[in-house]
């Protein structure tokens, strides 16, 4: 697996380009990798939170309700592009400093399974300091181990990680 976060650090040490970006390759049809990204009843069996993502309708504009400690929070499909790309706008939400964030999936068929390219983006918008660091540093675990998820329930594994 191959993974990148979207920090990089300049010659002054300071962060810019704050992405979080990951992907990784599936032994899986591109099309079996799109309907466990975009069904519920699938996202439920490697996401591992019963509940975590409701979509009810696969079109721009509609909702997805997501599933958190704090109540739910609705996102809004921007971009259905089957079987290669999804991509969904979360609202302005104090757990994220009141900002909106972008999150994409892009899907390429490649060796004979499929990339999947996680990235999410916002995080500019986030105060500099040590607070935003911790907090993307673990959003950003938690994706590596979400995607690590993914990979096994498509390739019919167990999961490595029970959320």
């Amino acid at each position: 697996m191959r993974y990148e976060t979207g920090w990089f650090h300049s010659g002054e040490n300071k962060l810019i380009k704050p992405i979080l970006e990951h992907n990784v390759w599936i032994a899986a049809p591109r099309e079996h990798a799109w309907r466990a990204i975009t069904e519920t009843e699938q996202i439920k069996q490697w996401w591992g939170a019963d509940g975590y993502a409701e979509i009810t309708e696969l079109n721009t504009g509609a909702t997805i309700k997501f599933g958190t400690e704090d109540g739910p929070i609705f996102a809004t499909i921007r971009l259905v592009d089957p079987p290669h790309e999804f991509v969904y706008e979360w609202p302005p939400h104090p757990r994220y400093f009141s900002v909106p964030f972008v999150t994409r999936y892009i899907l390429e068929e490649e060796n004979g399974g499929t990339r999947v390219t996680f990235s999410e983006s916002g995080f500019a918008a986030w105060p500099d300091d040590e607070v935003r660091r911790a907090r993307f540093d673990r959003i950003n675990g938690e994706f590596r181990m979400v995607l690590e998820n993914l990979k096994a329930y498509l390739e019919g594994r167990s999961l490595p990680f029970l959320f």
